[in-house]
């Protein structure tokens, strides 16, 4: 029997779409699209076609689109383009942000620079006036996710930004896990940069996108951290991967072609799913199923049950226990541990996240096998 994929907070499948422009960008865009020649200068179009299509997705120009090799590129490259080298600077970020985040912030506050991390409440979610009042004359940026990766919290990014554009501090969004189900304007959330990965969307791992507004660049461009040939504008040096590129164009369209009519069928399957479960073993969820939350994510406990076990024990269901970027660490997650979750309830944590791919019989399905591992007899 085949594997049920629920694990599309940690990658997902590639749409066919996507994997059709790869494979004529690869036999037939294969030149670098920096040659001044006939078959570079092609590459170089279907490139900024491509380019094109990710500034109409997120509603930005297309000068304002920088390349990279994914989210945490992009956000270092965020992070500590900002707040560059020299005079002691001010980060401002929270508890729950993805590892490429904090860990950026880390670094900075080993160069000498300082990091405020902002607690969350219960959900997860943080409060726009504690961001505002940890803001200082030397603050250089405020950094807060659109949505969580592990427990699918969706923060108030809009109303921050107008706190921090007041202030004069920019604002900077990973985006990673909301863009595939939420509809992203920059303008709209008032965002200074933006980043996003590929391998979310249904396109290709090894490429993603770091949107600065012209505004910032005008004001204060970002130190690069990766130094070349110049490549997209000066910000990212190195061959352009073309093929992702191109598979990432293609993805983003057929992402806005569906994404508004997905996100209630994801819904729906999450909420078949749970009611499928509820009346097969007992369970709490460790994040919120309704406004406010990414439509087709969960993240659940059962009591008594080592979730690490459970994940093999179901080996026809793929879940996971936590962010991907973890899954070697073994240690708990901190998302978990900052909304407040004690020990054993985060031991017995597993991450749910429906797709594209996957279908009312696979959700029900899934929900049979794990309460069959995690039944309280199974379980003693």
């Amino acid at each position: 029997m085949s594997t049920i994929y629920l694990d599309h907070q940690a990658t997902t499948p590639t749409d066919p779409a996507v994997v059709e422009a790869m494979t004529f960008a690869a036999t037939q865009c294969y030149a670098n699209p920096s040659s001044p020649h006939a078959a570079g200068i092609r590459a170089f179009r279907e490139v900024e076609r491509a380019r094109g299509a990710v500034a109409r997705f997120i509603g930005a120009g297309r000068g304002e689109i920088c390349f990279t090799s994914g989210a945490t590129e992009g956000n270092n490259l965020a992070l500590k383009g900002v707040v560059g080298a020299g005079t002691a600077r001010h980060v401002v970020t929270t508890a729950v942000e993805h590892k490429s985040v904090l860990d950026s912030c880390r670094a900075l506050r080993d160069a000498g620079h300082e990091v405020t991390v902002l607690p969350v409440d219960g959900e997860g979610r943080v409060d726009p006036d504690r961001v505002a009042a940890a803001l200082r004359p030397e603050t250089a940026l405020v950094s807060v996710m659109l949505a969580n990766n592990e427990i699918g919290t969706v923060q108030p990014v809009a109303r921050i930004a107008e706190l921090t554009r007041a202030a004069g501090v920019p604002l900077h969004c990973d985006a990673t896990q909301g863009v595939g189900s939420l509809p992203v304007d920059v303008r709209t959330l008032g965002t200074d940069l933006l980043t996003f990965s590929g391998h979310k969307i249904y396109g290709p791992k090894g490429i993603g996108v770091l949107y600065v507004s012209h505004r910032l660049s005008d004001r204060a461009p970002l130190v690069p951290q990766l130094h070349g040939g110049g490549q997209e504008r000066g910000l990212r040096a190195g061959t352009l991967n073309t093929a992702a590129v191109i598979g990432l164009g293609t993805a983003v369209g057929v992402l806005a072609a569906c994404r508004e009519a997905e996100a209630v069928r994801l819904a729906g399957l999450r909420e078949l799913f749970l009611a499928e479960l509820s009346g097969l073993v007992p369970y709490v969820l460790n994040s919120g199923a309704g406004p406010g939350f990414l439509p087709h994510a969960v993240n659940l406990s059962f009591p008594g049950v080592d979730a690490q076990q459970l994940l093999l024990e179901v080996a026809d269901v793929a879940v996971s226990t936590g962010s991907a970027c973890n899954s070697a660490a073994q240690e708990p997650s901190h998302v978990l541990l900052a909304i407040g979750l004690p020990p054993e309830r985060i031991r017995s944590s597993v991450r749910v996240s429906f797709g594209r791919f996957t279908t009312e019989a696979d959700a029900v399905r899934a929900a049979r096998a794990l309460a069959t591992a995690a039944s309280p007899a199974k379980a003693g």
